[in-house]
């Protein structure tokens, strides 16, 4: 017990060695926002109403309401302090780390071996992306939930292996004392307990992100190694004690040799069908998550079709991202926030496959004598099939954050390994023991390293661009955080970056003219916005930024047609019904002017926006005006000046007073440069 608790505080200095600065990081532009810093729902905190939400939202392209559930806990408690979510992160990562150290000791017996998978799960860099974004609260969320169903997984095996036993000391017995009674009663309750636990919590899992769907898979190749369930179940199976032997089965001559190989492989047959039985709850609950994801990302536009993907593709892709991934975690280096669909040559495929294929034989080979191997190597194999590419989701090929629970395959290989390599002699093991603590050592620096391009999402981007080629998404995402902070030139080149890397990527280039138009640099404004109608002409934004730059360069023919062309494909659109709406009633040609039409668009808007907008409502006072409805139209100013004053915008009810003073005096206000409220973003 001393030793545990040694080696867990051991792991916990190791944990915050490496990720103590974490709890310094700030919100980052890409996903934070949909996730908690623009997300009223979060920021509402645990409510009957934010809780239905959770329950029933397919936001951001997926269903985990407990993840939802965990940030609105976070915003009751932290509000947008950042601060806060880092730090439960990292608790998470922390809680995750320990129970996995218990959990392999529960199954192997093997302390320090565990001890050694536990540390490097704590201390890698790789999974620095699902601990310092808080977006990846599913990552480390469901990392814990998928660590305790493989707790609770290893505490039931062990109760029913205790049933077992007492069942074999009392067969021979007629009649059980009451205590041998009371005893089996109760390992029997704790081993329906723990089943109960581990199914539940497998549940939570799937709800906190559904990259859990393989677990089910990991927890048959458990009860290969290190639980040895086939083995036990073939021995105490006490319908097969009485079954036939082969000499006695009615065989057809010459048959005898399949005979004894049927009667050898009896035990296990009806092992590994009692084992899938046993496995059934958690597979149903596997096959409904991946429906339900499939669904709810389709919907969203996330699963690249096969027409844009074909299926052979990603299957040579697949492979060649796994040996990615294997490289990573032997040698973390240039790591990203995002990786870009990379052009793979044949030979790489062909090296993919051949280690791939290899590996896996070698490890099946060694299965016997050496069954960590196998069980590791399939571990980190399976559990990245539901990410590898198989599916794609999104425009990434590889992510840091999906080696989270794959890796710790890969770790007890090493950690096993390892031992096997220090158990040949005491030097040996000296050395083995200096090299283990240098490498830990070497991760928590390298975690420190990688942790400090977290710390804002300008340092997070230019480190993506400097470790990757042509990444378009990292280019915008740079040119959406350095435009934040004001530097509209570097948002800019940015931008252009991100359409050199990609010059269909349309969102890009709609950024890039909403800073243009914020640099007054409205002719290549106008012909970014052109050029996003051309890629994709479905994009209301596009012809609404496009209407306000024709306005603004007094183009007004032009600009309505713009408007009226947005609010086909979005009838409802406050900020068109609003920009047409003031086109309509200031412009200073007459024939552009129509009072009524502007009445109309401006009241519609300010229903939709509940006439809590001081620039909408102010708009519906101008149309009111152009009208000729000059009583209604002072009424309504006041009622703007009143929303600017409340809100302290003091230059926009400055202006509000000098149109209440034309309306009164029965003057529409009419101008020569038309102020519009900006399209949105």
């Amino acid at each position: 017990m001393r030793r545990n608790l040694f080696i867990c505080l051991l792991l916990a200095g190791i944990t915050l060695a490496g990720f103590w600065s974490a709890g310094r990081l700030d919100f980052i532009i890409y996903d934070d926002g949909d996730y908690v810093t623009q997300n009223t729902n979060v920021q509402a905190g645990l409510t009957v109403k934010s809780a239905l939400w959770a329950l029933t939202t397919i936001h951001a392209g997926n269903w985990h309401p407990v993840t939802w559930l965990s940030h609105m806990l976070d915003c009751q408690l932290f509000g947008l302090n950042a601060s806060g979510p880092h730090w439960v992160n990292l608790g998470l990562h922390l809680a995750t780390t320990l129970l996995l150290f218990l959990t392999l000791k529960e199954m192997t017996g093997a302390t320090w071996r565990s001890a050694l998978v536990a540390a490097l799960f704590a201390c890698h860099p790789l999974h620095v992306q699902s601990v310092a974004w808080i977006s990846e609260r599913k990552d480390v969320l469901s990392g814990f939930f998928a660590v305790l169903t493989l707790w609770a997984y290893a505490r039931y095996v062990s109760c029913a292996r205790r049933k077992v036993s007492g069942e074999r000391q009392t067969s021979n017995i007629e009649h059980r004392t009451s205590n041998a009674e009371r005893e089996e009663s109760r390992i029997t309750h704790h081993a329906s307990r723990y089943y109960l636990l581990c199914l539940f919590s497998f549940a939570l899992g799937l709800m906190s992100k559904p990259m859990l769907v393989s677990l089910p898979l990991i927890l048959l190749l458990l009860d290969f190694w290190p639980l040895g369930r086939i083995s036990e179940f073939g021995v105490r199976s006490s319908e097969l004690k009485n079954a036939p032997q082969p000499s006695t089965l009615n065989l057809v001559k010459g048959r005898g040799r399949v005979a004894r190989l049927y009667a050898a492989l009896r035990p296990q047959l009806s092992t590994f069908n009692h084992l899938l039985f046993e496995k059934l709850p958690f597979g149903l609950l596997s096959g409904a998550s991946s429906l339900l994801t499939f669904w709810v990302q389709h919907n969203a536009g996330f699963v690249a079709s096969a027409q844009s993907l074909p299926w052979q593709t990603r299957i040579m892709h697949s492979a060649v991202f796994y040996t990615i991934y294997l490289g990573k975690m032997f040698w973390p280096g240039n790591l990203s926030v995002f990786y870009p669909y990379p052009r793979v040559q044949p030979w790489e495929i062909f090296g993919a496959v051949l280690l791939l294929v290899c590996g896996s034989v070698l490890c099946i080979r060694q299965a016997r004598s050496r069954p960590y191997l196998c069980v590791g190597w399939f571990w980190f194999l399976v559990m990245l099939v539901p990410v590898i590419g198989l599916v794609q989701v999104g425009l990434q090929s590889i992510a840091d954050r999906y080696t989270y629970l794959p890796s710790i395959g890969v770790f007890i290989m090493a950690a096993w390994a390892i031992a096997e390599v220090a158990a040949a002699s005491r030097v040996w093991r000296a050395g083995v023991a200096l090299g283990a603590a240098a490498l830990l050592a070497a991760c928590v620096v390298a975690t420190r390293s990688e942790l400090s391009y977290w710390r804002n999402s300008v340092t997070l981007f230019r480190r993506a661009l400097e470790t990757t080629e042509a990444n378009c998404v990292g280019s915008y995402y740079l040119g959406a955080a350095l435009r934040v902070s004001g530097d509209l030139a570097g948002a800019t080149e940015s931008y252009r970056c991100a359409i050199r890397a990609n010059p269909k990527f349309d969102e890009a280039r709609m950024q890039l003219g909403n800073v243009l138009v914020l640099q007054k640099e409205y002719e290549e404004a106008a012909v970014q916005f052109d050029e996003v109608l051309r890629l994709n002409p479905k994009r209301a934004d596009a012809q609404c930024a496009l209407g306000s730059v024709l306005a603004t360069q007094g183009k007004a023919a032009g600009a309505i047609s713009a408007y009226a062309a947005s609010l086909r494909l979005e009838p409802d659109s406050p900020v068109v019904l609003n920009n047409l709406a003031w086109l309509l009633a200031t412009c200073p040609d007459a024939h552009v002017r129509d009072g009524a039409q502007a009445v109309k668009y401006a009241g519609r808007a300010c229903e939709l926006t509940h006439f809590g907008a001081t620039p909408i409502v102010d708009t519906l006072a101008a149309a009111y005006a152009e009208a000729g409805r000059f009583d209604e139209a002072v009424s309504t100013a006041q009622t703007a000046c009143a929303l600017a004053e409340k809100s302290g915008e003091p230059a926009l009810l400055q202006k509000d007073r000098e149109r209440l003073a034309l309306y009164r005096k029965h003057q529409p206000y009419h101008e020569t440069t038309e102020k519009l409220v900006p399209a949105a973003p």
